[in-house]
């Protein structure tokens, strides 16, 4: 179970697949630990050699005391991609994940290959913001701990819901969740996050990816990504929510294979 020790807390990250492939590192969003990307590690494997992080204080990685900014999550995610002794890695990553991905390549280009931005936004202030009815169950989710319906309507879309009720209590039910006093934290380093100055003048291989239905961020904030960043390319999956990959699996992993393809090493 391979760890990298900080200085105060260590990060827990799971690999998958033959090391000699192409890295991949995988960044999972708010309050998630890495179980929540479901089967999509081990069929990328198939093709990289993934790495998928459990963010600090999330999953089997710890804490630390005091706050934290999105840049020091992202210089966690570097010290994985050091500890697996992997060059220039692809990188996807998704909500909260998608910041940390950001910051990443900003703080250490040398390290990212490729990137992949899912639903996410360069910057809290100037992102488009949920309606109020999604801020209440952001509260209820959250503050109150509470998971069932809730949960469901921020994180796909009605009509996924609908069809795969079963699937869908089952994955939400055997997710590893941060504790309060860590989504808090990572709420207040999302609400602090400003990175769309550099992105304006990043030179790595990008691809933005959203669901139109995604309520929790909405698809405007992946379009206003796709312009700031040069060259961009966007990606937007009809009827999917803020889970995509989950929603979506075959769509999404299409979509990351053939943006880092070319770019594999």
């Amino acid at each position: 179970m391979p760890f990298v020790e900080r200085p105060g807390w260590r990060i827990h990250y799971k690999s998958y697949g033959r090391e000699g492939a192409p890295p991949l590192l995988l960044v999972m969003g708010l309050a998630l630990a890495s179980d929540a990307w479901e089967s999509l590690p081990v069929v990328l494997s198939e093709r990289f050699h993934v790495l998928a992080i459990d963010n600090r204080g999330v999953g089997k990685s710890t804490l630390g005391s005091g706050g934290f900014r999105i840049r020091d999550l992202a210089d966690d995610a570097a010290a994985v991609l050091d500890a697996a002794r992997v060059g220039p890695a692809n990188v996807f990553g998704i909500s909260m994940g998608g910041m940390i991905s950001q910051q990443l390549v900003i703080r250490h280009p040398e390290r990212v290959r490729s990137l992949v931005l899912g639903a996410t936004f360069g910057s809290h202030l100037r992102s488009s913001k949920p309606s109020p009815t999604v801020a209440r169950d952001l509260f209820l989710v959250g503050i109150l701990a509470r998971r069932g319906l809730p949960m469901a309507r921020l994180l796909v879309s009605d009509e996924f819901r609908t069809a795969n009720g079963a699937r869908l209590d089952r994955w939400m039910g055997g997710l590893d969740r941060a504790e309060r006093k860590v989504a808090r934290r990572q709420a207040l380093a999302i609400a602090l996050h400003e990175a769309e100055a550099d992105l304006q003048r990043l030179r790595t291989p990008t691809l933005v990816i959203s669901g139109d239905r995604d309520r929790l961020v909405p698809v405007e904030n992946s379009r206003r990504l796709a312009r700031i960043i040069p060259r961009a390319r966007l990606v937007e999956l009809p009827g999917a929510g803020h889970a995509f990959p989950f929603e979506r699996p075959i769509e999404t992993i299409r979509a990351l294979t053939e943006h880092f393809a070319g770019r594999a090493a």
